[in-house]
């Protein structure tokens, strides 16, 4: 069963189709089929997982989700600054949840940053070996969608989130960005405009039929941004 939530299927399939675009050049049968596998297990259990009624249950299903992963660091197809970040992620949302805070803001965006993670550990299992722009490639892709889960929260009205939080997320992530790699210009100029505009002008959303507007608004514009990712990265 797909998420509920259109965006988790966004994110999961954009990270996992950006890793694969900029691994062409070492593809191989096994470790890609491994790799759908793990993305493919987080796809059609997140809302088992995530809607899960008791630890136990939560536990379970994400100790099924690990097993690909297991399987990759056994066959030797696995990096490990690739899968501590996934882990420290994942125990920070799993504290959130404990806490009774994994449906608050403050757990959708390091729910957000985990998600964007599929980018970094699907390039782990094709590639093993990663490069400084893969890792740099990683911040920025987490970076947005953050500091978009900031800019979405910040347009709820239901929320009280100030909307200079998605500008000053993604400012510094990409001005790092670019100052390394001055191509990828071409990628943060649009979500700079749009955090900058939701400063100026912060339409809040309280209709479903709004929302559920701004969420396919936004999945066109991940999309699109996720494409500029991988040209960027063959220049």
């Amino acid at each position: 069963m797909l998420p509920r939530e259109k965006s988790v299927v966004g994110i999961l399939t954009l990270g996992y189709l950006l890793a694969v675009a900029t691994s062409l050049r070492l593809l191989r049968p096994a470790p890609l089929a491994l790799a759908t596998a793990a993305y493919l297990l987080h796809l059609f259990t997140f809302d088992a997982i995530f809607y899960a009624r008791s630890g136990s249950r939560f536990y379970l299903l994400a100790a099924v989700n690990f097993l690909p992963y297991l399987a990759a660091a056994v066959l030797g197809w696995w990096n490990a600054t690739a899968y501590v970040v996934g882990l420290v992620l994942f125990a920070a949302y799993a504290a959130l949840l404990h806490l009774g805070r994994g449906r608050a803001v403050e757990g959708v965006v390091v729910g957000t940053a985990l998600l964007a993670s599929i980018f970094l550990l699907v390039k782990a299992i094709i590639m093993q070996q990663l490069e400084f722009r893969d890792y740099l490639l990683y911040l920025l892709f987490v970076g947005y969608h953050v500091a978009t889960a900031y800019y979405v929260e910040s347009r709820l009205a239901f929320r009280d989130v100030r909307p200079h939080t998605a500008l000053y997320i993604w400012t510094p992530v990409a001005a790092f960005a670019v100052f390394l790699w001055p191509y990828l210009l071409i990628a943060v100029a649009e979500p700079f405009y749009k955090f900058l505009i939701n400063v100026r002008s912060n339409v809040k959303c309280s209709r479903h039929e709004d929302i559920v507007k701004m969420g396919w608004r936004e999945l066109a514009r991940a999309s699109l941004f996720t494409v500029v990712l991988a040209v960027v990265y063959y220049l």
